[in-house]
């Protein structure tokens, strides 16, 4: 450890003088060293100050000569600061929490209108070219602008997309089934309520029209407890069955 009172060489005789400028030589060789912070009298703005306990802590003293900022470990490479070329951090990194979607927290160098932000509480935003494009929470990901939401080909050369209406009165939530059809041909239907099945997709051209194949290509077995009805003529193909429990029937008109 070197440290001093002051940096000041008082006029004495040559001795106490070379023994003086010694003593500062050595405070600024070692960083005016100590196992704890110096007293306020010690210090001037910006100097340098190493704490030696612990982590061994380089600070320096600050422009109001109240208080040392550390600058880091001098055991540690790059005294435990993140390389500007990157590298592993090991406590929580944390942004600004701006709710800017034209300049958002977490950018890029030469974009700096794309990025992600704080929606607010409990909401990541995303950003391009300014406008928030869609948004985190806890209810899932919700797509602004009626923006699409883009299943791509195995090269990514064309996509199918889903996306909402124009306009939307309320709110609607399609839950999907559990799981496969059991049965070729059936198709999703709702419930009214926003809930979805497997079932037959029903529905009259212009009201009035019904449509039906006139040829059973696969086995088909009648839902338990349900009938059902064709309009004939009706063909089985060779090899497939179809089979009506006890307790269904089926009619061909």
């Amino acid at each position: 450890m070197a440290n001093v009172t002051n940096y000041t060489i008082e006029n004495a005789s040559g001795q106490n003088v070379r023994s003086d400028l010694n003593n500062v030589f050595a405070a600024i060789q070692s960083s005016n060293s100590n196992s704890s912070d110096l007293a306020t009298s010690q210090c001037v703005a910006g100097m340098l100050f190493l704490n030696t306990s612990g982590s061994k802590i380089l600070k320096v003293r600050n422009s109001s000569n109240n208080a040392f900022t550390e600058i880091g470990s001098i055991d540690s490479a790059n005294l435990g600061l993140l390389p500007r070329a990157g590298g592993t951090m090991t406590g929580v990194l944390k942004i600004d929490d701006s709710n800017s979607a034209s300049t958002p927290a977490l950018s890029f160098d030469t974009d700096s209108d794309t990025g992600l932000f704080r929606k607010s509480a409990n909401k990541i935003g995303l950003s391009t070219a300014g406008t928030e494009q869609m948004f985190f929470d806890g209810n899932g990901l919700t797509l602004q602008l009626r923006n699409q939401l883009r299943f791509a080909d195995s090269n990514s050369s064309h996509y199918i997309a889903l996306r909402s209406p124009a306009t939307v009165s309320s709110n609607v939530t399609l839950t999907l089934p559990a799981t496969d059809t059991p049965v070729a041909g059936y198709a999703l239907v709702s419930d009214g309520s926003g809930t979805l099945s497997w079932g037959v997709a029903g529905g009259a051209s212009q009201g009035v029209f019904w449509e039906n194949n006139q040829t059973v290509t696969s086995n088909y077995t009648i839902t338990n407890g349900k009938n059902a009805g064709s309009f004939g003529p009706i063909t089985i193909q060779s090899g497939v069955t179809v089979t009506v429990g006890s307790g269904e029937t089926w009619t061909v008109v």
